[in-house]
């Protein structure tokens, strides 16, 4: 893994980026001295996005565990709860629940 400057990775942008994406390489840019960037194939960045989807799943599913298990509280109860009433002003009142269509086959009426 290659650390560069930014000024460094400014004035050589083409090469790292050819080097990115031919070589697999990863470079890491700095400013200052810390990294705030960094210069990676695509292939690496699909493998983060599917890494980071799989997180999101994980972290779905347990709020949903524990949705079921505490129950949930309507979005009018939690922001009068936490002193945002100005949130609800001309807001329309949701239901609160919404029937999912019905799935199966559908027949047509000529």
């Amino acid at each position: 893994m290659a650390i560069v400057t930014v000024v460094r990775a400014k004035n050589e942008l083409s090469d790292l980026l050819r080097r990115a994406e031919y070589g697999g390489e990863r470079v890491v840019v700095h400013r200052h001295g810390k990294p705030v960037a960094a210069i990676v194939s695509t292939g690496d960045l699909r493998r983060l996005e599917t890494l980071e989807d799989a997180e999101d799943v994980a972290d779905a599913a347990a709020a949903l565990k524990e949705a079921r298990a505490k129950g949930t509280s309507p979005l009018e109860v939690v922001l009068r709860k936490h002193g945002l009433d100005h949130l609800l002003a001309d807001r329309p009142s949701l239901p609160r629940r919404v029937t999912p269509p019905k799935r199966g086959r559908q027949t047509r009426r000529a």
